[in-house]
């Protein structure tokens, strides 16, 4: 695996030599088949009939998505914006995972025997350590391996109350960074007027989608910058670059 810019080496290269995926998740590593194929083909059945009778979905900057493996961040406000990210993007529902909270999908009995195979949901700690991270990097890894996949992971860490986005994380950057896979910005309207947090069912709007010119970490890293400064610069970029697909919607 590639490192970051000439002579830097990042602390988690080490860790990720070691660390590997628990049994419990080994499906990420293949490709889906019986039961786990099923499920694919009912989520996006259902994804294309919600987004193209429901809640019409119009995509934007398509064209940015670069080849696979990559890494979408996007805003978050909605249980619906996997689901839109994934029927925005034309790949197909069954090529994307997406990071999520170990103790919200993993540890309730209701969600964690169906939700995690229906979306391919990556485990993610909330309370992170080095080796929680690089645990969670290498489930990424795993599921990226076959080449033609992406995975989808929401900076602000939590669904908005509001509709607003707030401060990013850098834990996507971290990621992007240690696997040296481009991020692409995206930014989702519309998805909270239909489906805001403590909602329960989509009210019928209309939604769009943004897809922005991918970011590659290696272009951003410097020979002379720690991991911690060039995932701070990759976060900010990041920040602003769904700054200004949120103006673009607005028309400012």
């Amino acid at each position: 695996m590639p490192s970051l810019g000439g002579n830097h080496t990042s602390a988690f290269q080490e860790l990720l030599k070691d660390a590997d995926l628990r049994e419990e998740f080994a499906h990420l590593r293949e490709s889906p088949r019986g039961r786990v194929r099923l499920f694919h083909a009912l989520f996006g059945l259902f994804g294309t009939t919600l987004f193209n009778l429901w809640c019409r979905l119009t995509t934007h900057g398509r064209e940015n998505l670069p080849e696979p493996p990559f890494m979408v961040c996007s805003n978050h406000s909605s249980h619906m914006d996997s689901a839109a990210l994934m029927y925005a993007s034309g790949m197909g529902f069954n090529r994307f995972g997406m990071v999520a909270a170990k103790d919200y999908f993993f540890e309730n009995e209701k969600r964690k025997n169906s939700l995690p195979l229906l979306m391919n949901l990556i485990p993610a700690d909330r309370k992170s350590n080095r080796q929680t991270i690089a645990r969670l990097m290498a489930a990424c890894r795993e599921f990226l391996h076959p080449g033609d996949r992406a995975i989808i992971i929401y900076p602000e860490g939590t669904r908005s109350l509001n509709g607003e986005m707030a401060p990013l994380k850098k834990g996507p950057a971290m990621i992007a960074s240690e696997l040296n896979i481009p991020i692409v910005p995206a930014y989702m309207h519309g998805t909270f007027a239909s489906l805001p947090k403590f909602g329960k069912f989509p009210k019928p709007r209309r939604i769009n989608v943004y897809f922005g010119e991918p970011i590659h970490p290696q272009r951003l890293a410097k020979r002379d910058e720690t991991s911690r400064l060039i995932y701070t610069e990759l976060t900010n970029e990041l920040a602003k670059r769904i700054r200004a697909l949120y103006d673009q919607h607005h028309g400012r």
